[in-house]
């Protein structure tokens, strides 16, 4: 197996926690935006 092949099942998984807490974070900043004032 190629160093690329051994990697990628983790680099994978760390992009899919890395978009989970991106999700997360834009529904905070929508909701402060929200605070603000702004947004819908």
């Amino acid at each position: 197996m190629s160093s690329v092949e051994e990697k990628m099942p983790r680099l994978v998984a760390q992009l899919h926690a890395q978009f989970a807490e991106g999700a997360i974070l834009e529904q905070a900043i929508k909701a402060n935006l929200r605070g603000l004032g702004y947004g819908g």
